[in-house]
Formats: structure tokens, sequence, C-alpha cells
């Protein structure tokens, strides 16, 4: 299987450049939360309300697993922002795909995070921010959780900001992906 797995913090644009790497590709598009979402029946918040953490990554698991060795054609997959950094969810990753993580920077992340107000809407972020004001406690989520992350964000086959689907194309290809 040769999938497209998309990592990163949350608002990297996973979702977003991967619909467009699926239609470049001429591929089928998965967001891993959406499947997740569909499987549970219930919202991520909910989830997390009713099972915390542990429950929300081990379904997360489950779904990557299924999606990993799903027969169909390659899909291009957006995963969630944790998925790589729990139980062997990367070596999953790249046992049935190429990993590309989009690396934006975190002045970037903030400000989306802050102009489509979703800080509210991540349970996660929700639940940590101790700071006085929204900006900084987005800031220092995003700095604490990238911390935690980048040693799993960085395994994957390529690192790139994002852009353009055609550009962004062009570096997996260089980078020995395979549409």
């Amino acid at each position: 299987m040769n999938h497209l797995y998309l990592i990163g913090l949350p608002a990297s644009g996973k979702t977003t450049l991967g619909r467009q790497l699926a239609a470049y590709y001429g591929r089928g598009f998965l967001d891993l939360d959406h499947r997740i979402v569909a499987d549970a029946g219930q919202p991520i918040p909910e989830i997390f309300a009713a099972e915390g953490e542990d429950g929300f990554r081990q379904r997360e698991a489950a779904a990557l697993a299924a999606v990993a060795a799903h027969p169909g054609r390659p899909l291009v997959v957006a995963t969630g922002g944790g998925t790589p950094c729990f139980f062997d969810n990367l070596a999953v990753l790249h046992a049935s795909g190429f990993v590309l993580w989009l690396e934006v920077p975190l002045r970037e992340l903030r400000r989306r995070l802050l102009r489509r107000n979703q800080a509210a809407t991540r349970p996660l972020l929700a639940a940590t921010a101790t700071a006085a004001t929204p900006q900084e406690a987005v800031n220092e989520w995003l700095t604490r959780t990238l911390e935690a992350r980048a040693g799993f964000y960085s395994q994957a086959q390529l690192r790139h900001p994002g852009g353009p689907a055609a550009e962004v194309a062009a570096a997996l290809e260089a980078a020995g992906f395979q549409p």
C-alpha cells in the first residue's frame, strides 16, 4: 500500500492540503478524525469527555490500523496532530505509506487557530491553557506540543511548510514518493 499520510500540529493544513493533493494525484481523501467521529457516532470533544485522551487515542490507533490495512486504492490521509505519537502508529504509517510532515511556523499556526477561534473546539488546547490571554495560551500550548511531538514528526520522509499542491507534489516526488 502506498498511502500518503500528512502529519503535523493542529492548523498546519493537513486536511486542506490533503484534499488538494488527493485531487492532484487522483486519489481518495480521508480525514482520520472524521473517520473516528463516524465510527464513534459522536464528536471528538464528546469522546474526550466520555473516554479521556486514552480512549480517544485507542480509537485513533484502531482507525489508523483499519485505514492502513484497507485493500482499496491508495489514499491521501490527513492524520490527527497526535496520531504518530502514540502506540505503534508511526510504524503503521511508515509500513503502509509515505509520511509528510507539514512543518508550519508556530506564528502561522497561532494566527490560524486564533483567526478561526479553534482553540475552544480542540480538547487538548482548551484543557491545558493556563495563560492570561488567548494569544498567550495558544502560543504556550503550541510550543509545548511541538516540543513533545517533534521527535515523532521528524521521522517523516519529508518535511515541508505546505503551499500549493503542485509545489508540495514536486517536493514529495523529489523525496521519493511514488504517486
